[in-house]
């Protein structure tokens, strides 16, 4: 049941509002003739919405106490005045009032604005909690981000997009994108991006570059945004991904290396040259080295020099005989 909370400094009107209430089944969560006493007690009897009149006796009139209230409570607020004229409507727009209603009224007239004003709050809140979940999803994102109109111009960004790019709101607002980040080699690729976001999701890997003019390697995630199925703007993140191009363009060169190598190996798999009396290998140039010059180079085999039994017993005897003397031969 709706809770209405009456402040109304004239006795019989409070009672024709309350008689009121009664017949449309609200609940009244209190009555009051002086703002101060209502502000001490609205936490306690929590209302779902305030009939406020703005000529109230006491230290604080209905606009005064009103503005105290707006600024505890998220209540809604429908003022009841017997002036209609265009000072006393102006005198309340810091409250935002949800409605007026004009002394004397009627039981279907006061009826409809309570409706009207707590329709229009739930509408309200609902979009206000819609925005702040926005603003923390687009704010609080890790990824750079920023919110373009739908000519491409910069409407908002977020601080990783600042740390990315190192442009600041205030410097590009409302200026293009394009003219911004995009190299000068890219500008086609950027026209057919935004072609591109407009109709529908957009994800690919790029150059864009900084404030400085350096480039930067990016991943593009961009989509439009549609309200009430009308084109909005589009939203864009940028994901640095300068260390994932560098981890593929190392594996790119370890492949070429490995790859080089392993034909490099395949070359020894044919007829090789060698010299009957030297031993000496020809190589494809036509020059004469050693086998391990040609196999080091043809390969990663690396040699360690050493001398076997045969060779240690004739040109080294007595080294032989000493070595066989104590059995390692």
């Amino acid at each position: 049941m709706t809770k209405v909370l009456i402040v109304e400094d004239e006795r019989m009107i409070a009672e024709d509002i309350k008689y009121t209430l009664d017949q449309y089944d609200y609940e009244i969560a209190g009555i009051f003739n002086k703002g101060k006493d209502a502000i001490l007690n609205i936490s306690e009897n929590k209302p779902d919405i305030i009939l406020m009149d703005i000529m109230l006796d006491g230290d604080l009139d209905g606009i005064e106490t009103g503005e105290i209230i707006l600024n505890k409570h998220n209540i809604p607020i429908i003022f009841l005045t017997a002036f209609a004229d265009k000072a006393t409507v102006e005198s309340t727009k810091n409250v935002a009032p949800y409605g007026y209603i004009l002394k004397p009224f009627e039981s279907k007239e006061l009826y409809a604005a309570i409706e009207i004003a707590l329709i229009k709050h739930k509408s309200e809140m609902k979009l206000n909690e819609s925005k702040a979940q926005f603003e923390s999803m687009f704010l609080g994102n890790p990824e750079p981000c920023v919110y373009l109109d739908n000519d491409s111009k910069v409407i908002d960004i977020n601080p990783r997009f600042k740390e990315l790019f190192g442009f600041s709101l205030e410097e590009i607002e409302g200026k293009g994108i394009n003219s911004l980040i995009i190299p000068k080699d890219f500008k086609e690729e950027a026209t057919k991006l935004d072609n591109d976001t407009l109709s529908g999701y957009v994800y690919f890997d790029t150059i864009r570059k900084n404030k400085r003019g350096d480039l930067l390697p990016v991943s593009i995630s961009a989509a439009p945004i549609l309200i009430n199925n009308k084109l909005k703007g589009s939203f864009v993140i940028y994901k640095d991904i300068k260390q994932r191009k560098k981890i593929e363009d190392e594996r790119e060169k370890l492949i070429i290396k490995l790859q080089t190598a392993l034909d490099e190996v395949k070359t020894l798999e044919g007829l090789i040259p060698i010299c009957s009396h030297c031993k000496k290998i020809r190589d494809d140039s036509g020059f004469w080295g050693n086998v391990e010059q040609y196999i080091s180079k043809h390969t990663n085999v690396d040699f360690s020099h050493g001398i076997c039994p045969d060779c240690l017993k004739e040109h080294f005897p007595n080294q032989y005989e000493k070595m066989k003397e104590k059995g390692k031969i």
